[in-house]
């Protein structure tokens, strides 16, 4: 073979083999993109998902449209999103509701492993626990102790933020009740209006509350204190080995095309590098923090096994027949 015939032959392999490549780069975004937040407008999931939104706009000039889809203790965001076409244009929150608490409390209509194509983890919540300013209940150890003597409701409008209140329960024999509401700064407003005894929320929804003085905020109920109220301890630092953690990102439904995917991947981590991104976020009581969509897959992951015991342990877990 001379050497002519080589160069032709080496010529039409790489055409080959570069054919496909050229073909996998689909033209998106042509149109908008909706990105379904399954939280009340108003929440810091929403928030947070319009700071990311508009920054995604700059960095794939294209329209980052915010649809929250509220409903089903957060599941109904989830399976919208799960039923979605896979074409690049519907983007969603995915976390531990959607993952682990909802998936074992109800029968949901998507498999929560395979039915998403992760694109990576923004944030975490922190969550604390609050009661009416007007309230008997002063103090953490007097709401443990009125629920040993009455049932004492609290308010909330996702599953995932209540983990922390089953454990309290569980661990002191307290009884206290769930009392679901359609969004976070509805179920504080109840807290406050004493139509329930108390609350557990994220800071935004709490915060203002709390500094018009119409909240009494009585411990975190995350891993760690709040900036914003260093004084008020965590639950693990009153003696009670109970925790809400609250990551949360966002994911495709199943099946995009593997050259979109990379792209809003890449599109994700570049947003959530940004400074003044990640003032934004933090500036709502919400730590920023980046995971890759393999990462953030995996870490939810690890936290279901975590969790499901707790679940178990708490009655949360739905009897299945």
């Amino acid at each position: 073979m001379d050497r002519r015939t080589v160069l032709r032959a080496g010529g039409a392999l790489a055409a080959g083999t570069a054919a496909p490549m050229v073909m996998s780069q689909v033209k998106w975004p042509t149109r908008e993109i909706t990105l379904i937040n399954p939280n009340a407008p108003g929440a810091s999931t929403d928030l947070t998902a319009r700071i990311i939104a508009q920054a995604l706009e700059k960095r794939l000039s294209a329209t980052v449209i915010v649809k929250n889809v509220v409903g089903g203790a957060g599941a109904l965001g989830p399976s919208t999103l799960a039923a979605a076409a896979p074409d690049g244009y519907t983007m969603g929150l995915v976390a531990i509701s959607s993952h682990i608490t909802v998936p074992a409390m109800m029968d949901i209509k998507y498999n929560p492993w395979e039915a998403f194509d992760f694109i990576g983890q923004v944030a975490r919540l922190r969550y604390g626990i609050g009661v009416g300013i007007n309230s008997p209940i002063k103090t953490l150890e007097e709401l443990v102790a009125t629920g040993k003597q009455r049932l004492v409701t609290y308010g909330s409008n996702n599953v995932t933020n209540v983990v922390a209140m089953f454990q309290l329960a569980k661990l002191t024999g307290a009884r206290l009740r769930w009392v679901v509401f359609s969004g976070g700064v509805e179920a504080v407003a109840q807290a406050v209006g004493g139509h329930v005894d108390a609350v557990i929320q994220t800071v935004n929804e709490m915060r203002p509350q709390i500094d018009g003085g119409k909240l009494r905020f009585l411990a975190a109920a995350g891993p760690e204190r709040w900036p914003d109220y260093p004084n008020v301890k965590t639950l693990r630092e009153y003696g009670y080995e109970a925790t809400t953690n609250g990551p949360f990102g966002y994911a495709f439904p199943a099946g995009v095309d593997p050259s979109i995917r990379q792209r809003m991947e890449v599109a994700l981590a570049d947003v959530m590098a940004d400074k003044g991104v990640q003032t934004q976020i933090a500036n709502l009581g919400i730590v920023p923090l980046y995971r890759s969509g393999a990462e953030y897959k995996a870490f939810l992951k690890k936290l279901e096994g975590e969790l499901l015991p707790v679940l178990n342990e708490t009655g949360m877990v739905k009897k299945r027949t």
